[in-house]
């Protein structure tokens, strides 16, 4: 990871490991929302998960292209969308050490924790700076957090990592 005043104004504006680590917990957010809705036991999100996920909202095309209902199967939007699928497959690749960089000052601000090493949640004592955060947010952000927590509502109903990894073409 570069030193902070080594990155573009890009990187410092759309990356910065405050916004995702927002990003991540509206993430593990939808997820949690999703599993006790169906009563699943693992009610938290993989951090694998977390990556893929943090792919397909960071990038505005592919947030765009995103079903508006999670009835919509991931195996049916990877076969509309070939483009987006190979677009989030690079995404995890590229913004690896931004989302990890954003779990580590999520987990510092005490607005995201870790279970087991393997699991990520968003932490609910956060919900009020949160808000507060996106009520004084731009629109581009605002959406960036909702369709965050319709990803992760999305990836819960998509069944394991592996599978997920498997229908964009990439390996647990």
């Amino acid at each position: 990871m570069r030193a902070w005043e080594d990155r573009t104004i890009e990187e410092r504006n759309l990356l910065n490991p405050a916004f995702c680590a927002v990003i991540l917990w509206f993430l593990a957010k939808g997820y949690h929302t999703e599993a006790n809705a169906l009563s699943e036991p693992q009610n938290q999100i993989p951090i694998t998960l977390a990556f893929v996920g943090s792919s397909f909202v960071l990038r505005g095309q592919t947030r765009r292209a995103l079903p508006t209902t999670t009835r919509t199967s991931l195996p049916s939007w990877v076969t509309e969308h070939p483009l987006q699928r190979s677009a989030v497959a690079k995404g995890v690749e590229v913004l690896r050490p931004y989302v990890r960089e954003a779990i580590m000052v999520g987990a510092q601000q005490g607005i995201l924790g870790l279970a087991g090493g393997a699991t990520l949640m968003s932490e609910l004592s956060a919900k009020r700076r949160i808000n507060k955060y996106l009520r004084q947010a731009t629109p581009e952000v605002q959406e960036c957090a909702s369709r965050a927590e319709f990803v992760g509502r999305w990836l819960m109903k998509s069944g394991t990592p592996s599978t997920v990894l498997s229908l964009l073409g990439m390996q647990a």
